[in-house]
């Protein structure tokens, strides 16, 4: 987040912030409402997730609707594993860039960043064979915890030696750095990939999306957390500031305590993040490797063969694109901003349409709309210049 702001400026960082937050949390409300009413109407026991709501709903749409809807739901699901995806090679290249930095100080072997990556490969391994997301539940939270802790500690290490004044940073940056701004802001706060997922996983579903219910209240406290890191990590550091706040802190012991406990607590959301894949991409597999009985006599061997295989995947397409913050942008910008902009204002404009829409809905629908498609075109297209101009520069 601290460079994010540095692509945006202080204060247009933080309205921009706030702002997108916002547009994420309403488009997570869409998805909710549109798969309860799809349930409702069809008659289901269930809610169904991201893909099968926007194919249902998708169906019951006007005009050209109906004839996309498995279009639809086949890129939704692709974009799905894509994001998530990404998020877990990002994970790859946060951990050995802070365990690098860590032992660096400690050892004078000068051991390479991809080496670290390939050490992390194990754990991630061990923790990917979890099949239940419910055992998942006390690793999570001692994670979230560590998580929130380093948090704090990253902005007390920022700001124990004061802070520079507002005017030695921009306040507004150049224009054409926004689509990097906001390719990171969406990927740290968009959350819509595992909204279904985590809401038919709770003991009382209806608790996730009531006014305090889960998904608010953890839209604030990581709003608070985003705009606290990005504006203090930017104001202390500069254009100096990293892809990752850590790299920028000193080499004092609590710095390095910092570092390692965010290094767990990342790996250890890792199979969260890991879970959508599996559960979009494992279950037509088995059924073609199986035939009738899927995966034949060892169902649950097959599993952890594929999983296995995904986390290695996610490991060698973190060692080609190690550049953190571009990568950031480019995850964000290509399939994050569609899944969380794009999608839900059509699917509410699809199962409204018998009812008839507001002018108003019609309006918000189409600012989201509008907002989705311009942020992926823009961002996607810069964060690619950058990442090609940086492998470049590496080459020379």
């Amino acid at each position: 987040m601290g460079d994010a702001f540095h692509n945006a400026g202080l204060i247009a960082g933080l309205l921009f912030t706030l702002f997108t937050g916002t547009v994420c949390v309403y488009a997570q409300h869409q998805l909710i409402t549109t798969s309860a009413v799809v349930s409702s109407r069809l008659g289901m026991a269930y809610a169904p997730d991201y893909a099968e709501t926007a194919e249902l709903a998708l169906r019951m749409g006007p005009g050209f609707f109906p004839r996309v809807a498995v279009v639809a739901r086949r890129l939704i699901n692709t974009l799905l594993c894509i994001t998530q995806l990404g998020f877990c090679s990002v994970y790859f290249v946060f951990v050995a860039s802070n365990v690098k930095k860590v032992l660096d100080h400690y050892i004078s072997v000068d051991i390479d960043e991809h080496a670290y990556m390939a050490i992390a490969v194990v754990p991630l391994l061990l923790l990917s064979w979890v099949r239940n997301l419910k055992h998942l539940a006390p690793v999570s939270l001692a994670a979230n915890v560590t998580m929130v802790a380093g948090v704090v500690v990253t902005l007390y290490l920022c700001s124990k030696d004061g802070l520079p004044p507002l005017s030695e940073r921009r306040l507004v940056a150049d224009w054409n750095r926004w689509p990097l701004f906001f390719g990171t802001v969406v990927y740290s706060f968009e959350a819509i990939c595992i909204v279904m997922p985590l809401k038919n996983e709770m003991r009382n579903p209806k608790d996730f999306s009531r006014p305090l219910g889960v998904m608010n209240v953890g839209a604030v406290l990581t709003g608070v957390l985003l705009v606290s890191v990005g504006f203090i990590g930017y104001l202390k550091f500069g254009d100096a500031v990293k892809g990752s706040l850590t790299l920028n802190l000193d080499d004092s012991v609590l710095s390095h305590v910092l570092m390692v406990g965010l290094c767990l607590a990342i790996m250890g959301t890792y199979p969260l993040q890991a879970y959508v894949p599996v559960d979009i991409l494992w279950p037509p597999l088995s059924r073609r490797l199986g035939g009738s009985e899927p995966c034949g006599r060892h169902p649950v061997l097959a599993e952890l063969g594929f999983r296995s295989c995904l986390v290695i995947f996610t490991f060698l397409l973190a060692a080609v694109v190690p550049r953190l913050g571009l990568f950031i942008s480019l995850v964000g910008a290509l399939s994050s901003t569609s899944l969380a902009f794009f999608f839900p204002p059509l699917l509410d404009w699809a199962w409204r349409w018998r009812d008839g829409l507001s002018a108003w809905r019609h309006a918000v629908n189409a600012f989201i709309l509008l907002m989705g498609v311009l942020l992926t075109a823009w961002g996607t297209y810069s964060a690619l210049r950058e990442i090609i101009e940086a492998m470049a520069e590496d080459r020379s």
